[in-house]
């Protein structure tokens, strides 16, 4: 099996039919579809396990990682593509992407999806360019993130489950992936369809303040160890002495 892609869904059920509607269409190498299903009404759970190749229901939402970790132990593709359930693939997208990463082997993620703080991950036309993300940057929204399914489990260790649902899981990916000496692409020949926040947006009370505590987690982990790795250490063991 060459491509394992996996959704989340919670409710919305319209969207996760368009999702898999272009993804049934518009694949055309070997691939399984995986929806992994975090809480939503019986009516759109049981829709996700007609219409699936493999199903998990949750009765209570798992979170963003939590549920693509899940996600991952019963993926049997050689890539594995993440994606929204608000979003629809154009035709031969698996073609391009596969293509990238068999031409890059140092590139850890290729996403259809600008950063977060380009035109707000959106673009409206499809380009021609690969664009390299500078490390430690600002790295491509989580929208869609296309990557080998080896590599992900055992290099760059699955998604962060430490981040509360919100936000700060795919910056968190994409330090990892820089970390482990890796690069982050954005293909522009792809080009998706994301409605965004369709999920935070209905489902979450307050979401701007939970991305910003998120984003207080994130700068914690990665500011310190990156530009300063002996206080990292320091703080590390000093939340071991208190926690015991």
């Amino acid at each position: 099996m060459k491509i394992s892609i996996i959704t989340l869904s919670w409710d919305h059920l319209d969207y996760t039919q368009a999702f898999v509607k272009s993804i049934r269409k518009n694949t055309v190498l070997s691939y399984e579809l995986i929806i992994v299903d975090n809480g939503s009404e019986s009516k759109t759970q049981k829709w996700v396990e007609e219409n699936s190749d493999q199903s998990l229901i949750y009765k209570e939402n798992q979170g963003f990682s939590k549920g693509f970790n899940a996600g991952l132990e019963i993926a049997k593709g050689e890539y594995v593509m993440m994606a929204n359930n608000d979003t629809e693939f154009p035709p031969e997208w698996d073609i391009k992407l596969v293509e990238c990463l068999e031409k890059y082997p140092k590139v850890g993620i290729v996403s259809p999806v600008y950063t977060s703080g380009r035109r707000i991950a959106r673009r409206d036309e499809q380009g021609i360019k690969l664009i390299k993300v500078g490390r430690f940057k600002r790295g491509p929204s989580g929208v869609a993130y296309f990557m080998r399914r080896d590599e992900l489990i055992n290099v760059f260790g699955k998604w962060c489950e430490d981040y509360k649902i919100a936000s700060g899981e795919d910056a968190d990916l994409c330090m990892t992936v820089w970390n482990k000496n890796f690069d982050i692409l954005i293909d522009e020949r792809v080009l998706i369809k994301h409605k965004g926040k369709v999920t935070s947006g209905s489902k979450l009370i307050n979401w701007e303040i939970l991305y910003s505590k998120n984003g207080k987690q994130y700068r914690k982990k990665w500011f310190y160890q990156y530009y300063f790795p002996y206080l990292a250490r320091i703080t590390q063991k000093f939340s071991l002495l208190k926690n015991r």
